[in-house]
């Protein structure tokens, strides 16, 4: 099983890059961030040309998950299911036969010291709520992939003394990444890239930002331990970063066994 997540930074300006890195790579299931447009708007149509299905939920300019499948999931929900249904073009969750795929777009926080900051924390509390509501971290088979929009340790940032603090790398945004995971979560992505200087995403104000490897860690893969102990591999595909007209994050993909 072949899983990859990438913030695509608008599914319609990038389809296609996206459909051609579909038919190169051939991932079981890709999960994407910031698609930026309506369910109406939504190009189900290319994903089908191209043999795939796919389940989608978002919303005009800002936000938006979808999850790519070869084959047609057995179950999909959106959203936390605590309120009503904002949190459905952030969260996707998709079961294919006894896998859970977990897909989400976490908020980026803004600010320190702010609202929106405030809010991102209190995301990943009711998100550690959601798992223990529909999980059992012994026994689930769940991956959970995504833009997070945390930078967990230093090595996970190019310039760590001198981004600190941030949005995406400051202890508060830490903690609360750390409990979720500490639910039973293990770092598949820092499993088989244990390595500083792997990153995802290099913002585009940064001249020659991917050249100079100046990027962060943001997108991740986890999982429950009976699917991270069957993980063989994961992979930055760094590429489409460096293509035409690029999302300013690139593809996450590992691989696991049955």
């Amino acid at each position: 099983m072949r899983i990859a997540t990438f913030n695509c930074n608008s599914v319609r300006v990038r389809l296609p890059g996206i459909l051609a890195w579909l038919a190169e790579h051939d991932p079981d299931v890709l999960c994407l961030q910031e698609t930026k447009c309506t369910d109406e708007a939504f190009p189900a149509e290319a994903f089908a040309g191209a043999g795939r299905h796919v389940v989608f939920r978002g919303e005009k300019t800002y936000n938006g998950v979808a999850v790519v499948t070869r084959r047609q999931s057995d179950e999909v929900s959106f959203g936390l299911g605590d309120d009503d249904g904002a949190s459905q073009t952030r969260l996707a969750c998709v079961r294919l036969g006894d896998l859970h795929v977990l897909n989400t777009y976490v908020p980026q926080g803004y600010e320190l010291g702010t609202d929106r900051f405030q809010f991102k924390l209190d995301w990943f509390g009711r998100l550690r709520n959601y798992l223990a509501r529909r999980f059992d971290p012994k026994t689930s088979r769940l991956v959970w992939v995504g833009d997070l929009n945390v930078a967990p340790t230093e090595m996970d940032v190019y310039d760590p003394k001198g981004i600190w603090p941030h949005v995406c790398f400051c202890q508060e945004a830490i903690d609360a990444l750390r409990s979720v995971t500490d639910w039973g979560l293990t770092d598949v992505f820092r499993k088989h890239l244990p390595d500083p200087g792997v990153y995802t995403f290099w913002d585009y104000r940064i001249p020659r930002s991917v050249q100079r490897n100046l990027g962060w860690r943001l997108d991740h893969v986890w999982a429950t331990a009976p699917v991270a102990a069957a993980s063989t591999a994961c992979e930055v595909d760094l590429a489409p970063r460096k293509a035409d007209h690029p999302s300013d994050h690139t593809y996450v993909l590992a691989t696991f066994g049955k």
